[in-house]
């Protein structure tokens, strides 16, 4: 087991040790505030870091060419999963086989356990170098499959109580999801912008005040969008995309590498307290809680995931280019897909803020699926990858990545080039390329194969900035390759102590 998992475990079980001797003197003050951690903690204080630091860390090359199916299993995997896990409750409450529990709640309970959780679903993938496209595809399912989830839980408590549901409130919450998420993301991306437009004005910081101005920055959207009334989550994880991209830029060298470990050290540090917390509440709950509700919820997560991870992906196939076989997902990559549904922080965080009566009974069924996930799926990853012969990544001559690259970023050549031209000189301090000197990237690997690559071409050296620049963006295209058949342009820089512009 990878050591983001054995963390996971071992906090778990540190939990469950300070939970039994907490629960032997209530009367204690700090036995009984850790046992009733306020719900407020998490979502204001260590929630925002957790998906801030998903968004800052995501690889934007891989996620973006595989936007398709992230959205897909994000938004359609989460909603059928909801539905179908409340469904299932629902169904089995009825007929006298579960805990009774009104619809509006069996819903509220499949949005949150509908979250995945990114840390211990991806911890083996990234240490066995799992193929690139299952390893992104999981990883932006489980980064927006959080944001959705909680605003999908939000949307489904608004019903608990409500006595008659008409089609004209079905209607409006509808309308008020797709607004939620709409006004949410443009509330992070203004500020991602904003915090980009300010650092790089502001000259002269020393590297405290700018990792400090940059830390701040960052947890602004998150209170803006909260006080609108709107997802801080989601306004927190695209300004955390957005400042990655280009707020970054404007830091001194020392500064970027100060926030990125900053980032991933709190992000890490509040995963493991809220999965401490829940150990601590394992013996803080309440005696005759539903031994069958805690059995059938487990069943229904599995059963749910399987109901959209594999017609998800069968629609994927479907919809892809002939020939393009290579990009589709076989029927072993859709298992571990499905086995890759590890349940974790989000979804305890949101069952601690659940409504009562049944507060008590969806925190303790959300206890036993995080933990049987967590311990038993993902302790047996390693097996599944074996078991089902997932391709691991194999270190390829870097043209044939290069080549790779450039061809999948034709298709976007429009949004590269505005970006480039536009974006990247307003938003940070770089010297743009023109769209002819993109353009010529992508057409020496389409017209000269890797294979006909030639190991003793020149390159040309690096004399004015904007050649530097459009080395940096060929770097983000992934064209590392150091040499190229004669007549091509490739360029390599050398140290200089100045360079014209």
């Amino acid at each position: 087991m990878p050591y983001p998992c054995r963390g996971c475990v071992a906090i778990i079980i540190v939990g469950l040790i300070a939970g039994a001797l907490c629960s032997f003197d209530q009367s204690d003050i700090v036995a009984r505030w850790l046992v009733g951690f306020d719900p407020n903690v998490f979502f204001v204080g260590l929630l925002p870091p957790i998906i801030f630091n998903s968004g800052y860390t995501m690889k934007r090359r891989h996620f973006f060419d595989n936007l398709t199916s992230i959205l897909m299993f994000a938004i359609l995997g989460t909603f059928i999963s909801a539905v179908v896990v409340g469904g299932f409750l629902y169904l089995l409450g009825t007929i006298g086989l579960s805990l009774q529990m009104p619809l509006a709640e069996c819903l509220a309970f499949g949005a949150l356990i509908s979250s995945t959780d990114p840390v211990t679903t991806l911890a083996v993938f990234q240490e066995l170098h799992v193929d690139p496209k299952l390893f992104y595809i999981v990883f932006g399912e489980s980064v927006l499959n959080d944001a959705i989830s909680i605003v999908l839980f939000n949307t489904f408590v608004k019903f608990i109580g409500v006595t008659e549901v008409h089609a004209h409130a079905v209607s409006y919450a509808v309308l008020d999801f797709i607004g939620v998420c709409v006004g949410s993301i443009l509330v992070g991306v203004t500020f991602g912008c904003l915090s980009s437009i300010a650092l790089k004005h502001v000259k002269g910081l020393a590297v405290m005040h700018e990792v400090s101005l940059f830390v701040l920055v960052a947890y602004i959207p998150f209170l803006v969008a909260e006080v609108l009334e709107l997802s801080g989550i989601v306004a927190i994880l695209f300004a955390g995309m957005f400042m990655r991209h280009y707020t970054f830029n404007n830091l001194s060298s020392a500064a970027k590498d100060i926030a990125s470990n900053l980032f991933h050290i709190v992000a890490f540090m509040c995963e493991l307290v809220v999965f401490l917390n829940l150990g601590l509440s394992f013996f803080a709950m309440e005696r005759g809680l539903s031994i069958p509700f805690m059995l059938w919820s487990l069943l229904a997560c599995l059963v749910a995931r399987a109901m959209h991870v594999y017609p998800l992906s069968s629609l994927r196939n479907v919809c892809m280019r002939r020939g393009d076989t290579q990009n589709r997902l076989d029927r072993n990559e859709q298992h571990m897909i499905w086995f890759s549904g590890l349940r974790g922080a989000i979804a305890f965080s949101l069952a601690l803020s659940f409504p009562a009566p049944f507060r008590e009974e969806v925190r303790a069924a959300t206890m036993v699926v995080v933990v049987v996930t967590v311990l038993v799926m993902g302790g047996l990853t390693v097996k599944a990858l074996d078991v089902l012969n997932i391709q691991r990544l194999v270190h390829k001559d870097d043209a044939s990545d290069s080549a790779d690259a450039v061809h999948s970023s034709i298709s976007r050549h429009v949004l590269l080039k505005w970006d480039a031209t536009y974006l990247m000189p307003w938003l940070t301090n770089a010297v743009p390329p023109t769209y002819d000197d993109v353009y010529v990237y992508a057409e020496m690997y389409t017209r000269f194969p890797p294979a006909n690559l030639h190991p003793t071409a020149s390159p040309m050296t690096v004399r004015t900035n904007r050649e530097l620049w459009l080395l940096t963006f060929a770097a983000t295209l992934q064209l590392k390759t150091p040499s190229l058949p004669r007549g091509m342009l490739c360029i390599r820089a050398t140290p200089r102590t100045t360079m014209k512009s």
